[in-house]
């Protein structure tokens, strides 16, 4: 069993770059990543109660040594249809919005704000995805900032990364 295992979390507006930062600090730390966007219960159910409670029983599981099945969201069917199995290690890496709220930062050991403005962020996002998504990406801009401000997550961040 790893001694202290330590999960990292990686927070912030969609299309700050918290993917890319995610890989390289996987590639630095040899270590697993969990993309949020893979979590997530389709565009509705992104905020909800059962991203944290899923977010609490993974941590829990990989802080005690243990496995965690988790289950993968499919964009295309619009419903969990896999599973990815997380094994115990040194270390942790949880990216996406809404990664470093209230209830998971406490058992995080590292949070990390990767910021944007608004609009670049959106525009990396729709160069990535589509300009099909603009809509769709709008309201989730409101939605992610309205859980910012409830969560105050950038507030607690350890580090504050800007991008440009």
């Amino acid at each position: 069993m790893v001694k202290d295992p330590q999960v990292i979390l990686i927070d912030g507006p969609a299309g700050a770059g918290k993917t890319t930062l995610s890989l390289k600090m996987q590639a630095e730390l040899n270590c697993q990543v969990v993309h949020l966007d893979y979590v997530y219960d389709g565009w509705d159910g992104a905020f909800s109660k059962a991203l944290t409670e899923r977010l609490i029983a993974l941590i829990t599981a990989f802080k005690s040594g243990n496995n965690f099945k988790l289950s993968v969201f499919n964009w295309e069917q619009m419903n969990f249809d896999s599973t990815r199995v997380i094994t115990a290690g040194d270390t942790l890496i949880i990216e996406g919005v809404a990664a470093g709220q209230s209830a998971v930062r406490a058992l995080g050991d590292q949070l990390y704000w990767v910021e944007v403005e608004d609009e670049i962020g959106l525009q990396r996002v729709l160069a990535r995805d589509g300009a099909s998504f603009e809509s769709v990406m709008r309201r989730w801009k409101e939605r992610e900032a309205e859980h910012f401000r409830q969560e105050r997550t950038r507030d607690f961040a350890d580090f504050i990364i800007p991008t440009a």
